[in-house]
């Protein structure tokens, strides 16, 4: 659990309070800590049934203490998105495709495991810090650490970015989930089970775990304004050539040493490149 403890130190460090959700029996009891140890405290005791869940961003508490009193006598309501004044974690999940309530098997965890590899190798050739890695029980999730205000160009931003990225990664063998960007999000509680469907030994429940990096750096705006302004132009849609110049083919011939040419680094210089997939295999965009 020392790994674990780690991350919730970092997380309540960055964030101030977290909420806790504890989801069983079709139902869902949420708590607010300011400290870890409270909320292992909490978790321990309820841990033998459910799952469990954490928030990530920073909340807003006098906001929040104001929703919580007006839903007094209605049915039981966690932190909304409006009570989140700022992004602490950027939060991708990759989900391997698979009957619906169930766990995952093994081969179906280590697909998801190779392609969220392949997103961290993608963004770290754009010089994005090293992520938390953590094996959520069914699936893999990949975490940046960053400071963005809760606001309607952050949340334009991260639309652009979980939509291109959804388009890069998912298949149908792994689902990259473009739904885990709004403010208030829960996360899988690292060191809790995660329990989906009957506990099968081909589909077993499992203990969430993560790898916490030695230097956990934040991810620079410009760098998250970057990605975002990539995807947004390559999705905007291309209008028709102009009919004033003709249309010259590029040759198919060449000259130089084809034998010491980078590839991947011609790509990425014309705005080509997409990013690194599986072993020697690499996403590029048709010159």
């Amino acid at each position: 659990m020392n790994t674990e403890r780690a991350y919730l130190d970092r997380l309540f460090t960055d964030g101030g309070m977290v909420e806790l959700c504890h989801m069983a029996h079709g139902r869902l009891w949420p708590t607010w800590h300011s400290n870890t140890d409270s909320l292992l405290a909490t978790a321990s005791r309820v841990s033998d049934t459910g799952n469990l869940f954490t928030t990530l961003n920073r909340i807003d508490c006098q906001a929040l203490d104001e929703h919580l009193t007006g839903r007094r006598g209605h049915q039981v309501a966690r932190t909304p998105d409006s009570c989140i004044t700022r992004y602490c974690r950027i939060f991708f999940d990759l989900d391997p495709q698979r009957p619906i309530g169930q766990s995952s098997t093994v081969d179906e965890l280590a697909a998801a495991q190779t392609r969220a590899m392949g997103l961290v190798r993608r963004l770290a050739a754009l010089d994005w810090p090293t992520p938390l890695m953590a094996m959520s029980g069914n699936g893999w999730h990949v975490m940046y650490r960053t400071a963005l205000p809760n606001n309607a160009e952050t949340a334009e931003m991260l639309k652009a970015i979980y939509a291109g990225l959804h388009g890069e990664f998912s298949d149908d063998e792994v689902t990259f989930d473009r739904a885990v960007r709004n403010p208030a999000r829960l996360c899988t509680l690292y060191g809790s089970m995660k329990r989906k469907g009957i506990n099968h030994p081909e589909r077993p429940h499992r203990l969430a775990t993560c790898q916490v990096p030695s230097d956990w750096r934040q991810v620079h705006p410009r760098q998250v304004e970057g990605l975002a302004n990539f995807f947004a132009r390559r999705a905007a849609p291309i209008g028709p050539r102009p009919t004033t110049r003709p249309v010259v083919a590029l040759p198919e011939g060449g000259r130089g040493n084809y034998a010491t040419l980078d590839v991947v680094a011609w790509f990425a210089a014309h705005g080509r490149y997409v990013g690194p997939l599986a072993g020697h295999v690499h996403g590029v965009r048709c010159p």
